[in-house]
């Protein structure tokens, strides 16, 4: 099997033109604690509960937002109520807001992602917003060790914003972002909420992006963001459509074999040229079993090693996973007939 891999980040990002926004003081922030009441969210027994931990993070992080200067923040909830998208995006209207950060905790339906996104619409100045966002919170979370899975928009089946809260957020001419922290289900990211702490840190995390977008300060926190610069994505002309294509190269060769130990090391060539490449796979056995996911961060070519079980004949195959989690498959590579051991 492959060497234990570290979490790291690549954000997938295309240049944009370097400047510095200033909002009208007071900025008024309104932080959605995702969902609440009899709408659970995400469930992994005895350790996380969604509703409870999105709570936990907003606190914190209307708690650090507040010690900065020129903000008005607010939340859609302060207990375990359940409120409707709908009425989630009018409360922020009506509180006037100038941004809506919906808080979430991720889980896939078969517990194999992991990593830090944010959702955003797929339109005009709300892609804008969100994406120019979406960018400097991930950067937050790539700090705080969390592998990124990058900023992305999704449609429904009319053409229009999937996600409930983007859509009613835009029709209210309000931007709008859900942050998906980490997969609650996946041990790479679970570990880093273990504790009521940890999942403040998120909240101060997505708390500074915040400050960093609008150019806040704080003296009794030491940070002035007042001239920060960073970079702006243009309005969305026409719909920023999803990636709909898996990746368009997967070559798998190998550079080397030791029939005596087994071990086989290989070179990896993926690329996507809309969302990149996010992680990759292997199989041993011509694809009757895969490896969990592995980190590839869009590196355009990698290098690894496994060790293959003496007295085989190992068919290796890889797939490369974009960042909608489509994925294209490699030719097989046969490097030979490894003796028993």
């Amino acid at each position: 099997m492959a060497a234990a891999f570290p979490v790291f980040a690549a954000l997938l990002f295309f240049a944009a033109p370097t400047v510095r926004c200033r909002a009208s003081e007071p900025v008024v922030v309104v932080i959605d604690p995702g969902h609440g009441g009899e709408n659970r969210g995400g469930e992994v027994e005895g350790q996380f509960l969604e509703k409870e931990i999105t709570l936990q993070a907003a606190l914190a992080m209307k708690q650090t937002l507040e010690q900065f200067e020129g903000v008005e923040v607010y939340l859609t909830r302060t207990a375990d109520q359940e409120l409707s998208l709908e009425e989630r995006a009018q409360l922020a209207k009506a509180m006037g807001a100038d941004f809506l950060f919906s808080l979430h905790f991720n889980m896939s339906g078969e517990h194999k992602l992991y990593g830090s996104e944010v959702w955003t619409s797929a339109f005009g100045r709300y892609y804008s917003a969100g994406q120019t966002f979406g960018r400097l919170q991930l950067a937050e979370m790539a700090a705080r060790g969390q592998y990124i899975r990058g900023v992305k928009t999704r449609l429904n089946s009319r053409g229009t914003d999937y996600y409930g809260v983007i859509r009613a957020s835009r029709q209210l001419d309000l931007p709008c972002v859900i942050i998906e922290h980490c997969y609650m289900d996946h041990p790479v990211d679970s570990h880093q909420i273990d504790t009521a702490a940890e999942v403040a840190d998120m909240g101060g995390g997505d708390a500074i992006a915040v400050a960093r977008y609008f150019h806040l300060k704080s003296p009794s926190l030491g940070l002035d963001y007042s001239g920060y610069s960073y970079e702006t994505v243009p309005y969305a002309q026409g719909v920023a459509a999803p990636d709909r294509t898996p990746p368009e190269l997967v070559s798998l060769s190998v550079l080397s074999a030791d029939p005596a130990t087994g071990r086989v090391d290989l070179k990896l060539d993926a690329a996507d040229a809309q969302s990149g490449i996010l992680y990759y796979s292997y199989s041993l056995d011509g694809g009757a079993t895969w490896s969990m996911l592995m980190p590839f961060a869009n590196l355009g070519s990698l290098t690894f090693t496994v060790t293959v079980p003496g007295g085989s004949a190992p068919v290796i195959l890889c797939r490369a996973y974009n960042g909608y989690d489509l994925y294209t498959e490699s030719a097989a590579v046969a490097p030979g007939v490894f003796p028993a051991r």
